[in-house]
């Protein structure tokens, strides 16, 4: 099965409850993707655009939010540019320096995480993209995609902080910590991921599945 095909059915039959189940309402939709912009990526979001439309959540009341931790440059704009026009929807990439955002909250180890703004009105939020962790680009997608990829500057150096200070080789489990904590902070009502095998497999349901691929090692790299 192609890579569409199994984002169309897994967006079919979410985990745990429908798309229609999951947004009962037009709600204010925020939409987190990758801001490295991958083929799968752009294919996914569109899916997943085009799903909450057809139960109800029109483009007026979506938006795109695209997380990372790089700063932003003239190629991730113009990519930006592109799912603006492609998606029919406003496209915002984080900005990990200097961007505006709030609290939502202490992890367990004492993390205060602020996340960026554009989160703080979202009546939805849904997460879509790769969901691992390599050497390249570190960890990423599903609760990654919000802590670390739309973490404050000052959430960013206090994370780091942690993991130094729990001495060499925990700073992954302390990643994974926060990680857990994030999905009791914010709600996450749909999540689109895939993992990094060859053809991907694509899972969709809510912060409980993440939770559960979490402790089936997506994520971390010993997997």
């Amino acid at each position: 099965m192609s890579f569409r095909g199994s984002v169309r059915r897994a967006l079919a039959a979410p985990q745990g409850a429908s798309l229609t189940q999951r947004f009962p309402a037009p709600l204010v939709t925020v939409l987190v993707g990758d801001a490295a912009l991958g083929s799968h990526d752009e294919m996914a979001l569109a899916e997943v655009a085009e799903a909450l439309s057809r139960v109800g959540v029109p483009r007026g009341r979506m938006m795109t939010l695209l997380s990372g931790t790089l700063p932003i440059d003239a190629a991730r704009r113009g990519r930006a540019r592109e799912m603006h026009d492609m998606l029919g929807m406003p496209v915002v990439l984080h900005d990990p320096g200097e961007g505006p955002s709030f609290t939502v909250g202490t992890t367990p180890g004492g993390l205060l995480v602020q996340l960026d703004d554009e989160l703080r009105e979202a009546e939805g939020v849904v997460l879509v993209g790769e969901f691992a962790n390599d050497p390249v680009r570190g960890a990423h997608g599903g609760p990654f995609a919000l802590l670390p990829g739309l973490a404050s500057a000052e959430t960013l150096s206090r994370l780091v902080a942690l993991q130094r200070d729990c001495g060499p080789g925990s700073g992954h489990e302390v990643l994974l910590e926060a990680a857990r904590a994030m999905l009791a902070l914010v709600k996450v009502d749909l999540a689109v991921v895939w993992d990094e095998s060859d053809p991907p497999t694509v899972q969709a349901g809510g912060g409980d599945m993440l939770a559960i691929l979490l402790e089936q090692g997506w994520g971390d790299r010993k997997r």
